[in-house]
């Protein structure tokens, strides 16, 4: 009997650093246990460079699909409708269709390694998010917080660490050494103004200004492919400051972790970056970003907006920079890594459930 397949699906392709790494991770995880899958809308230099199979379509998706997967990303974060509309026209109604399609086709539905803020309107919206949560059999998720939702809705489900932890096994990469101290910057000024913060930029100005002594890299994670450059790099200028935008996941990924220290709005690329052994800072992060430090008990690297004139001085002064970055408390990451295993070792069990040959777990992801 033949494997089953998989129609994996997500925020893909649409320059998500995040979520189109997790669909790589899951991508990967699937093709080492030999199991077939299309993954929805990634992008064709990530399907390609990796070998997977991508469906651009809804029936090009579920074609033969045995099972649909959800990976990644933050499916349980509460959006406004009118807000999300704005922000990503279309895609709420696209993410509906996909579903109705697969409950059409009888196509089980499981969402892996999703995570939401800690706190849930009722219903979920947009509505696909619900109506995923209503349907799935099984759902992992990130954050231990969110256990809770699954069992209001009556949902079977654990939580492990974010699969996202999984980068630097999967992608190595060797950290480099400068003269200078070289600070990434993944900050947008439409964050900014939309958390009212936009001041922070003209402090980061300040700060490249006044920290000559650094190099600075400011970044834009999302995907060069699909979007232009939208970091901070077109406000903030200076000598010893240069741009680079994602483009290529491991040369993406070797960028991170050549950093001393990076200081994000996002939350991937933060845990990326600590991955890697590079102290990172989240700065105005969104409640999903504060949530995942908060669980890691790492307040002191997350800079609100009670805390961003701490985060000034931090930066401004020398010696407070290189004591943070000394004694910066980095989180168990070889248990965090060990323990997102299990968003694998589910996956590979929903298969089996399906009663057809699936080749044995094989452990801890390599």
């Amino acid at each position: 009997m033949n494997p089953p397949r998989v129609a994996l699906a997500g925020f893909y392709g649409r320059g998500n650093f995040g979520d189109d790494l997790a669909a790589v991770l899951f991508g990967l995880f699937l093709k080492r246990i030999r199991v077939p899958v299309r993954v929805y809308k990634l992008c064709a230099s990530l399907s390609g460079e990796f070998g997977l199979e991508a469906a651009r379509t809804a029936d090009e998706l579920l074609d033969d699909a045995h099972l649909l997967v959800w990976g990644g990303g933050g499916l349980l974060v509460p959006w406004a409708d009118r807000t999300y509309g704005r922000l990503y026209p279309g895609v709420a109604e696209e993410y509906d269709s996909l579903i109705g399609a697969a409950l059409r086709r009888g196509v089980p539905l499981s969402a892996l390694s999703v995570g939401g803020t800690g706190a849930y309107p009722s219903p979920l919206t947009p509505r696909y998010k619900q109506r995923l949560l209503e349907s799935a059999t099984y759902v992992s998720v990130r954050n231990p917080q969110d256990l809770a939702l699954l069992a209001r809705h009556r949902v079977a489900g654990d939580y492990f660490p974010d699969v996202v932890w999984q980068t630097a096994t999967q992608f190595p990469a060797e950290r480099t050494r400068s003269d200078r101290r070289r600070i990434g910057i993944d900050v947008y000024p439409s964050n900014l103004l939309r958390q009212k913060a936009l001041h922070l930029a003209a402090w980061l100005q300040l700060i490249v200004w006044k920290r000559r002594d650094c190099e600075f890299v400011l970044l834009d994670t999302t995907n060069a492919r699909v979007k232009a450059y939208r970091g901070l790099g077109v406000l903030v200028r200076g000598r010893n400051a240069r741009t680079y935008q994602f483009h290529d996941l491991r040369q993406d990924l070797q960028v991170l972790a050549s950093l001393d220290l990076m200081v994000t709005t996002r939350l991937h690329a933060w845990m990326a970056c600590v991955g890697y052994g590079v102290p990172a800072i989240s700065l105005a992060g969104e409640k999903k970003t504060t949530l995942l430090l908060e669980n890691l008990r790492m307040e002191d690297a997350c800079f609100g907006r009670g805390r961003s004139g701490r985060f000034l001085r931090l930066m401004l002064s020398k010696d407070r920079l290189e004591r943070f970055l000394r004694d910066f408390p980095f989180p168990d990451v070889a248990r965090l890594r060990a323990e997102s295993d299990g968003h694998f070792r589910r996956l590979s069990e929903l298969l089996e459930t399906l009663g057809r040959r699936v080749p044995p777990w094989p452990g801890k992801c390599r």
